[in-house]
C-alpha cells in the first residue's frame, strides 16, 4: 500500500493518489486543520501535485500491525518536492502514522493519516 503510495505522488497522478484513500479519509496535514473527506483533501494537496515532481520515499520497518478490519503503519519518509517550472528542491525527512481500513472487497484504503517533518520550521 505504501508502495502505491509513493508510485501516485511520483507519476503525479492525484486520481489515483486518492483513489487508496476511504471516502471519508482524514488527512491530519502540518501546520494546517484536518482535511477531512475526498474532497478536502483533493483540495489541499492539488496545488503539491499541480506545481512539484514529488518523490516520497516511505518506510515502514518501525511498526506496522493489523486488527481485524483495522491497521496501521508508522515510519518515515523522506520527501523531495521539485517544482516544475524552476525553482529551488524542497526536501523533508519526517515521520508519519497511517491507518488502514480494510474494505468489503477485501482490500485496504488509508482512513487517516498524520506526518509531520523533522526539518524545523524557518
Amino acid at each position: 500500500m505504501l508502495n502505491r503510495y509513493a508510485a501516485m505522488c511520483h507519476a503525479g497522478d492525484l486520481d489515483g493518489w486518492l483513489s487508496l484513500w476511504t471516502d471519508d479519509g482524514i488527512q491530519m496535514y502540518p501546520g494546517a486543520p484536518a482535511r477531512i473527506g475526498k474532497e478536502q483533501i483533493r483540495a489541499g494537496m492539488k496545488p503539491a501535485f499541480d506545481q512539484f515532481i514529488l518523490k516520497i520515499a516511505i518506510t515502514s520497518e518501525m511498526e506496522a500491525k493489523v486488527s481485524g478490519n483495522l491497521g496501521f503503519a508508522r515510519g518515515t519518509y523522506t520527501l523531495s518536492m521539485i517544482p516544475k517550472v524552476g525553482g529551488e528542491t524542497i526536501e523533508y525527512d519526517g515521520k508519519y502514522l497511517t491507518i488502514f481500513e480494510k474494505q468489503a472487497d477485501g482490500s485496504w484504503k488509508i482512513a487517516r493519516d498524520c506526518f509531520n517533518s523533522n526539518v524545523p520550521e524557518t
